[in-house]
């Protein structure tokens, strides 16, 4: 054989192999046993990947085809793991909420021209995640929004023989809690069974969770439910989300005030049969755990003798009578800085008997914090806090005692972020920071408190999902970084750098360089008088009522140098991106103009912050000149017309994005009746900027009281009135 002739073979042998791996893909199998079909968990799962992968491939995709381009092969779960599940894992140190292994692999093996891929995985759970996972990790699929996914086009099989892919999940319960206190997409569906497609929504949102690898979900439930007919209502989306693999609970209170919460009593009657009623009642659809308020508000702890004994009471109930998991949160407000606080000489302590402490043991506790910070970070001027590692403390301490969970925000509506609107983008980097710490630490939940998926917030929740599993290719652990799935979602470079440069400068200006505290409005409490100004998000040292009446030239310069020229700074380095992105093929597109409509008006706000400031220290400066009032206003008016300018430019942008929100805008950006203590949808505040024209006003006409142009019925949120 001469070494040409060998040549050629060999090349023949190359072109062959080629060919066949690229060949166009006509049928898929999905090969699975008897037991794994009547499995209602991986059954669903099968069902929706055969329809996916049909659309995708064009097709076609049956469940045990024989002689199939590409062959998906299940595993045979083990009889014993089929059966019931227990509720609670025992053999530790205290009972843990049972979920089923979820770890799995896929490898693959060529063989002649069918590719034959098969999935490890020890439970029918772990076959719905493997299959999702496939779909999105490795297929180019993209579950990023409940109503709205990128399905891509395969023609030929992109994957090749000799994969070995490992994923496992960072936390044995995975999920998101809907702040359903809030007006947001699907809190009307939850509360109400007549809601036009209120079912239909709720499963939607549940089966993003499920191809998004998530087992967990509660939501906030509300006073006013129809308590004859919700909890057959409650029972079928129970159902549901167990059928799709996915732990169900609901957040309620013993007897909280604020906003409308589900109470389990309230004052006269016993609070005992009161406790045993709607316990009752609401058990009746299969909650598998209660995340439960015990104080009567966030800022307040009550007497801990009375609580101790109802928690004790539901925590037996919940434990013996109904096997449900009983969670409580810690909110982050420390003890001393709680109403009345400052006043106490001591905190009363209720000494637990040695049963009522192994009682307690079954309840569980998240780890709460807020907004766009980690429970690590230096600076987190929130709740009257310099930083939240008191919480990271005390996480230490409850995880020897307790299943302890840890629970982060991806937004925070009021006055902070998505209904200004800003796009605050360092959200990525402080929940990513916190799910790798978390999992350092082995542990064992972890619950994202969700509020609102519009103005790119989606991104911030499908990415933390995505994140709760971490992957080994081929024996090499696959990184993770903040732009991961930005980067993987807007796959043209000019959007990507457009993202990267503005979370860059987001990052450096807003947050860390703490601008938040101009650019976010003022919270109600911000304009109570003390000892009522209690502090929520960050704020700045002087109130803009001081600042408009009663600074000194050295107050006004600093701030000049504090706020307005780094406001300035920010503002221009946003506009020159999002100019020359402008310029670019990318920006036409729908999806990443999503992404510049929200990075564009975060920099005007900035740049509206600094209009309205300059009038307050202009007029303030007039004043310390002896110049008259009527003649300030006439020669400082410049500063306010270009507040008007740059606000309508930022509704112009608002209008731009309605006519793309995913949901009704009349339901989410309007005011309307609401089961929620508002009277509007959660961007209805973003619909007009509210928050900037007020602020035109009150610099306008001095005026600095918490009820000035107020489109909050304070009363209804505190819980004085229904």
């Amino acid at each position: 054989m001469t070494i040409r002739y060998f040549t050629l073979l060999i090349l023949t042998a190359c072109y062959v192999a080629a060919n066949a791996q690229m060949q166009v893909l006509k049928s898929i199998s999905i090969n699975a046993d008897a037991g794994t079909l009547a499995s209602p968990v991986s059954k669903q799962a099968i069902d929706d990947v055969t329809k996916l992968l049909s659309e995708a491939c064009k097709c076609t995709v049956q469940v045990n085809l024989k002689d199939a381009d590409v062959v998906l092969n299940l595993p045979n779960v083990d009889p014993a793991v089929k059966a019931q599940p227990i509720r609670f894992e025992t053999g530790k140190p205290y009972p843990v909420l049972h979920y089923p292994e979820t770890d799995y692999r896929w490898t693959s093996k060529r063989s002649g021209t069918s590719m034959s891929m098969t999935l490890e995985t020890k439970t029918n759970e772990g076959i719905s995640a493997g299959l999702y996972g496939l779909l999105q990790e490795k297929l180019g699929f993209m579950f990023y929004h409940p109503r709205a996914n990128i399905t891509p086009q395969i023609t030929t099989w992109p994957l090749g023989d000799n994969i070995n892919w490992e994923v496992k999940a960072r936390f044995h319960k995975r999920g998101f809690h809907i702040h359903a206190q809030h007006p947001l997409e699907i809190t009307e569906q939850l509360m109400d069974e007549d809601y036009p497609n209120a079912m239909h929504d709720i499963k939607e949102y549940l089966d993003w969770l499920a191809r998004n690898g998530q087992n967990y979900f509660e939501f906030n439930l509300l006073e006013n439910i129809n308590r004859k007919k919700w909890p057959a209502f409650a029972k079928e989306m129970v159902d549901y989300g167990h059928s799709r693999g996915i732990l169900m609970g609901i957040d309620l209170s013993m007897h909280m005030i604020q906003q409308k919460t589900f109470q389990l009593y309230r004052g006269g009657g016993s609070k005992k049969k009161q406790i045993e009623k709607n316990t009752a009642m609401l058990n009746s659809a299969g909650w598998d755990a209660w995340n439960l308020e015990f104080s009567k508000t966030e800022f307040s702890s009550g007497n801990v003798k009375k609580k101790t004994e109802l928690q004790l009471l539901v925590t037996d109930l919940l434990t013996n009578k109904y096997h449900v998991k009983l969670m409580g949160r810690k909110h982050v407000v420390q003890a001393k800085a709680e109403l009345g606080g400052e006043k106490k000489k001591k905190q009363e302590v209720y000494e637990m008997t040695p049963a009522e402490k192994e009682l307690d043991k079954n309840r569980a506790i998240n780890i709460h914090t807020v907004m766009w910070y980690t429970i690590a970070e230096k600076q987190a001027p929130v709740y009257r806090n310099e930083n939240l590692r008191h919480m990271l403390d005390l996480l230490l301490v409850e995880q020897q005692k307790r299943e302890t969970w840890y629970y982060p925000e991806s937004a925070y509506w009021i006055t902070f972020d998505n209904s200004v609107p800003m796009a605050l983008l360092p959200y990525l980097k402080a929940r990513l920071d916190d799910i790798l710490l978390m999992d350092s630490l082995g542990i064992t939940g972890h619950l994202t408190f969700s509020s609102g998926w519009e103005w790119g917030y989606w991104l911030t929740d499908w990415s933390i999902a995505r994140w709760s599993w971490k992957q080994n290719e081929n024996g090499n652990a696959v990184a993770n970084y903040p732009e991961q799935y930005a980067n993987a979602i807007f796959t043209d470079r000019p959007t990507q750098i457009l993202f990267k440069q503005a979370e860059d400068l987001q990052q450096k200006y807003i947050k860390d360089d703490n601008l938040i505290q101009y650019m976010a409005p003022s919270t109600v409490t911000d304009e109570f008088p003390e000892p009522y100004r209690v502090q929520f998000q960050p704020r700045p040292r002087w109130t803009y009522k001081y600042i408009r009446n009663k600074a000194s030239a050295e107050v006004l310069d600093s701030i000049r140098r504090e706020a307005i020229e780094p406001m300035l700074q920010f503002y221009d380095a946003t506009n020159k991106l999002v100019m020359d992105y402008n310029m670019t093929k990318a920006a036409g597109d729908s999806l990443n103009a999503e992404v510049r409509d929200g990075i564009e008006i975060t920099g005007l706000r900035a740049k509206h912050r600094v209009a309205t400031l300059n009038y307050l220290l202009a007029m303030r400066q007039s004043k310390l000149n002896g110049t008259g009032a009527g003649e300030a206003k006439k020669q400082n008016q410049k500063y306010l017309d270009e507040a008007k300018a740059i606000r309508l430019q930022g509704v112009e942008i608002v209008k731009r994005r309605e006519a793309t929100y995913r949901y009704p805008v009349e339901n989410i950006g309007r005011r309307h009746k609401s089961h929620t203590a508002y009277a509007f949808g959660y961007l209805f505040p973003a619909s007009e900027l509210h928050f900037w024209n007020r602020e035109e006003l009150q610099a306008r006409n001095n005026k600095w009281s918490p009820f000035y142009k107020n489109i909050y019925n304070l009363l209804k949120i505190i819980g004085f009135i229904n």
